[in-house]
């Protein structure tokens, strides 16, 4: 039996088996799914929730599309690969990120699926641990329970790829006056490698109007990507471009503030966030650039 067949027919049997709580389950011949355990929030409650699982002991596992759901009140969703054991199962973790999870996708409010390129994928290897992390707040009136999950889309362990990545923005330096209205914040970064630019990801939260990435000596010489900003739509693009090493790139984003009460940087939805992500390959490490208050 060719090695293609043998590795769909080892997933098809997992499937018929369930899987276990520590794996994820194989829901096809070519995909598996890490499901979290159900949470409960109640009114008001703001949480960080942590669920690792390993993908499967005896083959790399090859990932080439992620679909997440999301469930009620997720205001961030992020799945990471571990590079330093996390407890299994399920843990409290408020923290944004760690230095020791690498992420694979990251998203916001329903920011939809990660579709790499032909040719591209997330080689992880044989029993990876794997991190999902929900920040959740519920804002409503009501108890909410719900569940999140990331569907992975696989390929055969033996399939050559160019391994994919992420490079993110963060601007950490903000201050958005209270009864202010087209507030402009700008960040740039000098990039340290070159880029094939297959999809981006921004992020502000409920007092952002718009975000406007671009290259070049000044913000606005070279539009990348410019949007409005809704907070309840907030998908990831598939958008392909080239980016150099040594591009100057500039992060822009734009508040209203009619509140009485100025605004900083925060991950809470109260704060406001100006972050940005580029999805890109070949993937050379992890790495970024952080504006950090003076």
């Amino acid at each position: 039996m060719k090695l293609a067949s043998l590795f769909a027919l080892s997933l098809a049997v997992i499937a018929a088996c369930g899987g276990s709580k520590d794996e994820p389950t194989a829901t096809a011949a070519n995909e598996l799914t890490f499901k979290t355990l159900p949470y409960t929030l109640k009114p008001g409650d703001e949480k960080y929730f942590c669920y690792t699982m390993d993908l499967p002991a005896d083959r790399e596992t090859v990932i080439t599309e992620l679909t997440p759901t999301y469930g009620k009140a997720t205001h961030h969703f992020g799945m990471y690969y571990t590079i330093a054991a996390e407890p299994n199962g399920f843990s409290e973790c408020p923290l944004l990120v760690k230095e020791t999870w690498i992420p694979l996708y990251g998203g916001g409010v329903d920011s939809g699926p990660l579709k790499l390129p032909q040719g591209a994928g997330f080689r992880l290897g044989k029993g990876q641990q794997i991190l999902i992390q929900l920040h959740l707040l519920n804002a409503g009136k009501t108890d909410v329970t719900d569940t999140g999950a990331m569907t992975m889309k696989v390929v055969d362990p033996a399939t050559k790829v160019t391994p994919a990545g992420m490079f993110g923005f963060d601007n950490r330096d903000l201050a958005i006056p209270a009864k202010a209205m087209d507030v402009e914040q700008v960040m740039s970064c000098t990039l340290p490698f070159d880029m094939n630019v297959f999809g981006v990801f921004g992020h502000m939260h409920t007092k952002g109007k718009s975000i406007e990435v671009s290259r070049g000596a000044t913000p606005g010489a070279e539009i990348l990507y410019a949007t409005p900003w809704v907070f309840d739509q907030q998908p990831t693009v598939l958008k392909s471009f080239q980016a150099k090493k040594g591009d100057t790139v500039h992060i822009r984003c734009k508040w209203d503030n009619p509140s009485e009460m100025p605004v900083k940087y925060g991950e809470s939805t109260n704060d406001e966030m100006c972050s940005f992500v580029f999805y890109y390959a070949p993937y050379e490490k992890l790495e970024g650039c952080l504006k950090m208050p003076k």
